[in-house]
């Protein structure tokens, strides 16, 4: 172990080194103006600011009866570009896809090229007007246009694009012409320790369920923005699962992890396997944010335009219902089929099931705590029904009792055959956004909320033990807050069996999600105080738990007052505990007793994946990079870093760093390759 954190502070200090060798130039954004001419009709369009890959841009056509409109298009092409109208049968060359200004290929494979509405026609004039929409891309691509040759596009938070709406209409000369409207699309900053300018002094290293990466995101912007604010960002957080962020957690390789469930003994997360044991570390629950375990709805069913739209909140299921679809999958619920169809009648049109999909009723395969507190549900409220299904098709499983699980993939009885289970939420995306806009039909999935929101699925209204139908509403989750159960360690945690007498039903699957911190101080490897991590850690909780509130995210709910002064007690905690250990005294040059140089705990921080070839990152890849130099840095020797000030100091340290930690650790190996992390970071070996 110690031979691997030298080469991996050697290999930092090379990239850390190399990087001093080069000047950064960091782009502005482009300005994007277009003027537009005025029309009869109006257009709107949004979301326009924080643009994310695959966002679905809704467009809609407003007109007088006596200015009638024909056709809309819709296109991503260049910003800063004056459009012109055109009285010919098509829109003006400057219009064109695979002109000087339209790329012929979509931005990214999650994004539309061109969008052609003729529903205006006959909608444009009433009260709503016509409404459609377009998927946008974060990306670059290269094409040909055969008069001016090659030309290129790229759409990232750097370089805003115009999306650009042509409408066919009747202007106010009587002249029936192409008239285009742009707007400017300005997309999301996802590289959060890139936007704050780097890592922050003591960075912290985090993990968690994806979940939470657009809350990371925009809280670690918000946050390093503000007046007296530290350096750079806070933290650098993994997506690797909630399970495996609270084992890393437990082994000491992050200093904090965000989990619905902590060390729930129920649940187990955190305490490894049993090959690989680990005890829980002594730790803080401070709460965060309220979210739930929900059974979501996408794909989409013909809007009135004709133009696939998502399904509405209102689809409801039974837990009968919901039960014999999670233990037995789609093919099991024949005796079902009739009463969901008859309850929901967007599913009897579409289809209840899309068979064509690859994730039909899917889940994911990462322990999380959607997962244990979803089965956890029907455990209890279905224990009958929550069985593998009686039939041949399951072999030696056959009606065996199911339990509450948080890992999909482990669990006993399996769910193989029943469930289709993905890697990280970017493969449930791709999955859902590659249906053909003709092809209907539900795709299922149990998830958190906020990942519901966050693809464009709709959360299924459950039926509660009352029999009420159920969905997670603001109102419906601050409703379950006080109905909540008490943990011996102070966490809340849901009840399934609750309901209302009266007002608001509670949604019985809510959650509260909790940022898990060690009680004991931070320290290093050679148990000398991290006093700039840990001032760092309080410092963000207490933003995160009060202003922070504000930037959680579509999703996630902020947390009511008596959560937040829980918070509060809580962070008061963090850090008061003895870490368990004595920091070591060598002898000095003196003859007196000092501390050396160390390296501190280990960060691991891991990047967002997916498994899926197809399936493109959510988190560009330099916000990868950016965790790991982060995740890194803090482990160079506190003298090195302090050197970095300055050219000459970084130059000298990082090259001592260099050729005595990573020479002296290959020796001991017996090895004179370059380390497989090096290899990884400046790509040699490839």
């Amino acid at each position: 172990m110690r031979r691997n954190r030298m080469i991996r502070v050697g290999s930092a200090a090379l990239v850390l080194l190399l990087a001093t060798m080069a000047v950064t130039v960091v782009p502005s954004i482009e300005e994007a103006g277009a003027v537009n001419i005025p029309t009869p009709w109006t257009v709107t369009a949004g979301p326009l600011t924080k643009v994310t890959d695959g966002q679905s841009i809704s467009i809609n056509v407003t007109s007088p009866v006596e200015n009638p409109v024909a056709a809309a298009k819709a296109q991503i092409c260049r910003a800063g570009v004056d459009y012109l109208p055109s009285v010919e049968s098509d829109p003006d060359p400057d219009f064109a896809i695979g002109g000087v200004n339209c790329p012929s290929i979509p931005i990214s494979t999650s994004a539309d090229l061109t969008v052609t509405d003729v529903g205006v026609a006959a909608n444009a004039t009433t009260p709503a007007g016509q409404t459609f929409s377009m998927f946008v891309g974060v990306g670059t691509v290269e094409w040909q246009d055969t008069a001016a040759g090659e030309q290129s596009l790229t759409c990232d938070p750097l370089n805003p694009c115009a999306l650009v709406v042509e409408v066919r209409g009747t202007d106010n000369a009587g002249d029936f012409r192409w008239i285009p409207t742009v707007f400017t699309l300005e997309y999301l900053t996802d590289d959060p320790i890139a936007g704050c300018g780097g890592p922050a002094d003591g960075i912290i290293s985090a993990g968690s369920s994806d979940a939470l990466l657009q809350a990371w995101i925009s809280t670690t912007l918000d946050q390093c923005k503000r007046p007296g604010a530290q350096s750079g960002a806070a933290t650098a957080q993994s997506f690797a699962g909630e399970g495996a962020a609270m084992d890393s957690f437990s082994r000491k390789d992050i200093d904090l992890v965000y989990s619905g469930l902590g060390y729930d003994p129920a649940a187990g997360l955190g305490l490894g396997t049993r090959s690989d044991p680990h005890v829980a570390r002594e730790s803080v629950a401070v709460p965060i944010a309220v979210d739930a375990a929900v059974l979501a709805i996408g794909n989409g069913k013909a809007g009135p335009n004709g133009n696939k739209v998502p399904y509405s909140d209102g689809i409801e299921l039974t837990l009968d219902e919901v039960t014999a679809m999670i233990t037995g999958g789609p093919q099991q619920m024949n005796d079902h089929l009739g009463p969901i169809a008859a309850r929901n009648p967007e599913l009897a049109t579409t289809g209840i099931f899309n068979q064509y999909s690859p994730i039909v009723v899917g889940g994911p395969s990462e322990a999380e705590a959607t997962s244990w507190i979803f089965t956890n549900h029907l455990d209890l409220l279905r224990p009958d029904g929550w069985k593998v299904p009686d039939s041949g098709a399951f072999g030696p499983e056959a009606g065996m009792s199911r339990v509450a699980d948080a890992s999909l993939a482990l669990a006993a009885p399996s769910f193989q055959g029943v469930l289709n289970l993905y890697s990280g939420r970017t493969i449930l995306d791709k999955t859902i956004k590659t249906q053909g806009r003709d092809t209907y039909g539900g795709i299922y999935s149990i998830v958190d909320r906020a990942t519901a929101l966050a693809l464009n699925m709709s959360p299924i209204r459950i039926e509660n033990a009352n029999g009420d139908f159920v969905g997670p509403t603001p109102e419906s989750m601050s409703a379950a807050l006080p109905l909540m159960e008490r943990t011996t360690d102070g966490r809340l945690m849901p009840v399934p069996a609750m309901t209302a007498s009266s007002g608001e039903q509670p949604y019985p699957m809510t959650f509260v999600v909790y940022a898990i911190a060690p009680k004991a101080a931070l320290v290093d490897m050679a148990c000398v105080p991290r006093a700039t991590s840990q001032k760092l850690l309080a410092d963000w909780l207490t933003y995160l738990t009060n202003e922070g509130q504000a930037s959680l995210g579509q999703g996630l709910e902020p947390l009511p007052p008596a959560l937040q002064a829980e918070a509060a007690t809580a962070i008061a905690q963090i850090g008061t505990g003895s870490p368990g250990c004595t920091p070591p005294a060598v002898l000095g040059a003196a003859g007196s007793a000092s501390i050396p140089p160390v390296l501190p705990a280990p960060t691991a921080v891991a990047a967002y994946r997916s498994t899926a070839p197809s399936a493109s990152a959510t988190v560009i890849p330099q916000a990868v990079v950016d965790a790991e130099l982060a995740a890194v840095t803090a482990e160079l020797p506190e003298f090195v870093r302090a050197s970095s000030t300055t050219t000459t100091g970084s130059l000298i340290g990082l090259l001592i760093v260099f050729a005595l930690l990573v020479i002296a650790a290959m020796a001991t190996a017996g090895s004179t390759g370059l380390p497989d992390r090096l290899r990884k970071i400046v790509g040699a070996g490839k």
